[in-house]
């Protein structure tokens, strides 16, 4: 009687150990690949999310303070907002304790990689008032200023006077808008304000439009 045979047990050559070597070098290098791609979209899409929140805050306190634009009759007839090139001026009323209205002057600017708002004390006093205003439409920033938005390279003014969009002054002149023809006295207020955002991070220009005056 024949005892079966065993046949010997065959492991791995030299070869096969050095391919299945490669293969798994391979996906572990596609996979790290990946990994490191997810990574890097998440930090983007955070910091992105992050510039966006700082340019939403900047429009939310520019409406604010345009919705709290005093008028003319409250500064004895003068201006309360002067726009210019990469500079906006406006004086608005700050509610007091015990209702008491005060004003001061805000002023918006930019250093070429943020927005900068500084604001004048809040007061009462019209010579105080008029030499805040004095000061930051010839160029003076308050000294309270705060970065506002850390990433706007700058930011264009229009406003909407007469049915019509107007530059800045001093801006280049453009192309206007006018939806009819209606007659104004020269002297008549702005009733809107059209901010444009340039972001440094390069996305947009932004644009927002405000109405003055209107709280």
């Amino acid at each position: 009687m024949t005892t079966p045979r065993h046949r010997p047990q065959r492991g791995m050559s030299l070869v096969e150990l050095l391919v299945t070597m490669l293969i798994l070098s391979l996906m572990t290098v596609m996979g790290w690949r990946a990994l490191d791609g997810i990574l890097a979209s998440r930090v983007a899409l955070a910091a992105q999310l992050e510039s966006m929140r700082g340019h939403q805050l900047a429009f939310a306190q520019l409406e604010a303070d345009c919705a709290q634009l005093a008028r003319r009759a409250a500064f004895d007839g003068q201006p309360t907002l002067s726009a210019a090139p990469g500079r906006l001026v406006l004086l608005r009323g700050v509610d007091g304790d015990g209702g008491a209205d005060r004003m001061q002057v805000v002023v918006y600017h930019g250093d070429g990689v943020r927005l900068l708002r500084g604001t004048s004390p809040a007061t009462r006093d019209l010579d105080q008032l008029r030499a805040a205003w004095s000061a930051a439409v010839q160029g003076v920033a308050p000294p309270a200023s705060v970065a506002l938005d850390p990433g706007v390279a700058g930011f264009d003014l229009l406003t909407w006077s007469g049915g019509t969009w107007q530059a800045a002054a001093g801006a280049p002149a453009g192309p206007r808008v006018r939806t009819r023809r209606v007659v104004r006295p020269p002297a008549m207020e702005a009733a809107g304000l059209q901010v444009t955002l340039r972001p440094t991070d390069g996305v947009g220009p932004l644009v927002r439009m405000f109405m003055l005056g209107s709280g």
